[in-house]
């Protein structure tokens, strides 16, 4: 999902980028990775599918950064080889001995695919940030650009319940112009029942009127960003959040994309079993947008959830200033093309404070390939 990495350098202060830069130069230098030159990407082949971070994280605790050295080590770690471009079956379903999880239990809800979101959407991590916390500008230049949905930071276990004010806000002005409100909260699952209960919290902030989210979005990160992800504390999170959801919210679970330090380690199938989608973090920073996508899609296809990309909206310098910077005018529309070749109703970019003009302009081309249903 999603909020470390989006934050601007007005949030962190210059000592603290100084030593994020020196974390990230050491950790390369340990891993023998020789030095970037500005504007080579690394080949896809090659370099890890490692480096990521969720959009709520960030949010969550004092020291945002806390995931730096574990994504500049993800570097080194060995790739995948880049997917090919063919069969764009999103629904395929892959051999049994390869994947003998891919079929979801049969306790696992199916959520009617009207309370599923399609088109496009971005996410929101600092509403005052965010065209001034002003609804109706916030409103405005989502209808502009053709977003179908938002998703609103709600809270976490760092700060709790934050969302009384967003949604108060929020709410009235995208119901009028037909947009889709998503919770999303990050959860550090010590207190897994607890953190189900502050989510559902928000699911069930009711207006006059009965405007509410039409969808929950738990951003379960891995161990790096702080997170207790173990498959007992995710089941037990997930389970509980259910319980306590209004019947046609669905749980639009953000998750760390599949790359080969992560399959095996993060308890995907349990988040399969007890989610409506999943929604992966397709960040790239020095990977392939293209290669970082379709093998989110790919993974977790297996498991017969409707899968979502998150994409990187802004530049990775902002979480590794020891990387080049990002071409987002290219890598976003690539970022978008994957997306829709694997299949996805919908895709959403991280975030809408740290996005540049090019990002905002390829979401308005983006329309026209996730049309809203």
């Amino acid at each position: 999902m999603l909020a470390r990495r989006a934050l601007t350098g007005s949030v962190l202060p210059p000592a603290f980028n100084q030593a994020v830069a020196f974390l990230a130069v050491g950790a390369i230098g340990m891993i023998g990775l020789s030095a970037a030159t500005a504007g080579e990407r690394m080949s896809a082949a090659t370099t890890s599918v490692g480096l990521t971070t969720p959009p709520a994280a960030a949010a969550a605790r004092v020291h945002p950064r806390a995931d730096v050295a574990e994504r500049v080590l993800g570097l080194a770690a060995p790739a995948p080889a880049a997917p090919t471009p063919a069969a764009p079956a999103r629904h395929a379903v892959p051999a049994r001995r390869q994947h003998p999880t891919s079929h979801p239990p049969a306790h696992a809800r199916n959520t009617p695919a009207t309370s599923l979101p399609t088109g496009t959407g971005m996410w929101i991590y600092r509403w005052d940030h965010s065209n001034g916390g002003q609804a109706n500008a916030v409103i405005k230049r989502a209808k502009t650009v053709g977003l179908t949905h938002l998703f609103v930071r709600t809270g976490s276990s760092h700060d709790g319940f934050t969302g009384a004010g967003v949604l108060r806000a929020v709410l009235p002005a995208a119901h009028k112009a037909h947009l889709e409100v998503i919770a999303w909260d990050f959860p550090e699952l010590d207190h897994p029942v607890a953190d189900a209960a502050r989510l559902a919290h928000a699911a069930r902030f009711v207006l006059h009127g009965g405007l509410r989210v039409s969808a929950v979005a738990p951003d379960i990160e891995t161990p790096a960003e702080g997170t207790s992800s173990t498959p007992g504390k995710v089941r037990a999170y997930l389970i509980a959040l259910r319980k306590r959801l209004p019947a046609d919210v669905a749980i639009l679970a953000t998750v760390p994309w599949p790359s080969a330090a992560r399959i095996g380690h993060f308890p995907y199938p349990v988040v399969a079993a007890h989610s409506d989608a999943l929604l992966p973090m397709a960040y790239w920073y020095n990977n392939s947008p293209a290669a970082v996508t379709a093998a989110s899609v790919r993974f977790l296809s297996r498991y017969h959830r409707p899968v979502m990309p998150v994409g990187q909206g802004y530049d990775g310098r902002l979480d590794v200033p020891s990387l080049p910077h990002n071409n987002l005018a290219k890598q976003v529309p690539a970022f978008f093309a994957t997306a829709h070749r694997m299949g996805a109703r919908a895709v959403s970019l991280w975030s809408w404070e740290s996005s540049p003009s090019v990002t905002w302009r390829a979401l308005r081309s983006a329309q026209r390939l996730f049309p809203a249903r």
